[in-house]
């Protein structure tokens, strides 16, 4: 088994690599350049739509924030329409208890006045006539007893008005407690009427603030991982620009080269011409439809696909995996690139020929340096959780020149 390896990767020593072969960069530094700004505009094209989205966002964010505000204030009212109405209650609750007092009290008069009548007319009765003629035989002043029966009639007319004061008093008192419990009745409703609307506007601001919470940390969210994302992509751009520049280096000392040894064959048409190690060999083009992912399994996000993170179009594939498994070679080729690049983890990149190549990123382990060869299905790095990832897995690109493919083109 290899052993895994890492490398740095110096512009000079990608150079030296690099300038010992041929490299298929050399046709496409005259040829990409166009292509590339291109691509860079795609890519601003889909920054500034994911920078409208965001700020519809924000707008909305706002609006949010405006009702929440708006649902709080009419809390505050309602709590103090609340304490108001527990007052009312609470007066009105205090004068029943008072008109209930003075309820009782007119009823205890009413049956003592009751009472002293009933008296007052069973005397009468039992004295009746009888007790009149009695008095006149006992020589009595009949005056006196005249008035003495004025007075018992008098009295007994007093008590009766009374009494009937007393009944109309308590209808009143009745009728008064009526319309007290009625009010109460209306209040209580009033209270659990704004008991439910209370309720309700705690429900509707809870809500609210979940909304609130949630679209700013969307908002916040998308602007960090939309920035990121920015540089995360501006870095693999520069490096193929750099690996583009230094393809275009390298075809000026091929040419150098050449014209050197074509002198040099001249001045000594007997010297051994030198052995000039052969360039990545072509054949890509014909591996349409017919090419193996570099791993087995479907894939996550696909090629094209809105990130979830940040709305930009993805320019690979990317593969979860349970855990690290081996990452195969699609095609032959020669290594480019095997370091750490920020934003994609340990990241490898393949030259196949034909103005094509292939990065796999996010890494654990990688197998191979810059300027080694690999054949088709070998194994040359292992899924990772490099550049950022939760969980292991691995992103996928093939490129023509600088601009991305779609691999379902190539692999199947």
């Amino acid at each position: 088994m290899q052993t895994p390896k890492r490398w740095a990767t110096p512009a000079i020593f990608l150079l030296y690599c690099l300038a010992s072969s041929y490299s298929v960069y050399s046709n496409a530094a005259d040829k990409s350049s166009d292509q590339y700004r291109a691509s860079i505009q795609r890519i601003a094209g889909e920054i500034d739509s994911i920078s409208k989205n965001l700020n519809a966002n924000k707008k909305l964010l706002k609006t949010e924030q405006d009702r929440l505000l708006e649902t709080e204030q009419k809390l505050l009212k309602l709590k103090a329409d609340m304490a108001d109405n527990s007052k009312a209650i609470e007066a009105k609750q205090t004068q029943i208890e008072e008109l209930t007092q003075s309820l009782e009290t007119a009823k205890q008069a009413q049956q003592d006045n009751k009472a002293a009548l009933s008296r007052l007319i069973a005397s009468r009765f039992k004295q009746g006539n009888v007790d009149h003629i009695q008095k006149i035989l006992n020589q009595q002043n009949p005056y006196a007893v005249g008035r003495l029966n004025h007075y018992h009639g008098y009295f007994s007319e007093a008590l009766q008005q009374r009494y009937q004061q007393l009944e109309k008093q308590i209808e009143e008192t009745r009728s008064i407690h009526t319309v007290l419990q009625q009010a109460i009745f209306e209040l209580v409703k009033e209270r659990d009427q704004h008991t439910l609307l209370s309720k309700q506007l705690n429900s509707a601001r809870a809500d609210r603030a979940k909304s609130v919470a949630r679209l700013s940390e969307k908002v916040g969210s998308s602007t960090e991982k939309l920035d990121r994302l920015k540089k995360d992509r501006a870095r693999l751009n520069s490096l193929l620009e750099q690996i583009a520049k230094q393809a275009a280096e390298l075809k000026r000392l091929e040419q150098q080269r050449a014209k050197e040894l074509a002198e040099q064959q001249r001045s000594n048409a007997t010297a051994t011409t030198p052995v000039v190690r052969l360039p990545v060999k072509g054949g890509f083009l014909k591996q349409k439809g017919r090419l193996a992912y570099p791993l087995a399994g479907a894939a996550k996000v696909k090629y094209g696909a809105r990130l979830p993170e940040s709305g930009m179009r993805s320019d690979g594939v990317y593969f979860e995996t349970k855990k690290s498994q081996p990452v195969q070679a699609i095609f032959h080729g020669r290594v480019l690139f095997a370091d750490y690049l920020k934003g994609y983890g340990l990241l490898i990149i393949i030259d196949h020929g034909d103005d094509h190549i292939s990065l796999y990123g996010h890494n654990e382990l990688l197998y191979k340096r810059v300027g080694d060869t690999v054949t088709t299905g070998e194994m040359i790095a292992k899924t990772g959780v490099t550049g950022g990832l939760r969980s292991p897995g691995l992103y996928f690109e093939i490129r023509n020149n600088t601009e991305p493919v779609d691999p379902a083109i190539w692999c199947r």
